[in-house]
């Protein structure tokens, strides 16, 4: 085989574990409708994010049942953690891992956070919602900073003395909600121009 081939074959190669790193990974779909919207609970130091036929798992919250993927946020020794059933995977800086679950599209990506911790933006469907996931806790003066660190993203699970809440972002308030914990913040498709 020539080296004019063999260039061809490795490229060819080298294009297809590409295309394969880009495929979305494909859930199995539940048979029962899919509700619309979705909801943020917050758990303790985690929460429960269900979006369309979705349950996200989230630092440590435990669903009554078993949740399609299972997400641990980076500490100073760890990346953020993503769990699907036994396959677990490490989401280093600005890495994606793209999940398909009947036609619901779920985009996971490391960013950097306003500390030196990682955050995780989840984006669902075809930018329907975007939730943040700071790794470290953030002043509260440091929340209107959080819409400009993170463009598009509708909410932000922000850790709180301990324990997740909710801060919905573009709203130009800086309401939290969660405190009050296991009381769901519902969201809807954000239709952005």
């Amino acid at each position: 085989m020539g080296k004019a081939a063999m260039a061809a074959l490795a490229a060819l190669v080298w294009g297809i574990g590409l295309a394969v790193q880009a495929a979305p990974l494909r859930l199995p779909a539940g048979k029962e409708p899919v509700a619309q919207g979705g909801s943020v609970t917050a758990v303790a130091q985690g929460a429960l994010i269900r979006y369309r036929g979705w349950l996200l798992a989230i630092d440590g919250a435990v669903p009554e049942e078993r949740p399609d993927i299972v997400l641990t946020s980076a500490d100073a020794r760890h990346a953020p953690l993503l769990q699907i059933g036994a396959m677990q995977r490490t989401l280093p800086l600005w890495s994606a891992f793209e999940l398909v679950k009947g036609s619901a599209r779920l985009r996971i990506t490391a960013l950097p956070g306003l500390e030196a911790l990682p955050a995780l933006l989840l984006d669902f469907g075809e930018s329907d919602y975007r939730i943040v996931i700071p790794a470290a806790p953030i002043e509260r003066q440091a929340y209107p900073l959080l819409a400009q660190r993170f463009p598009g993203a509708d909410l932000a699970l922000l850790l709180q003395d301990g324990r997740r809440v909710m801060l919905p972002l573009g709203s130009g308030s800086a309401q939290v909600f969660g405190a009050e914990q296991a009381v769901p913040y519902r969201f809807a498709k954000v239709n952005k121009r």
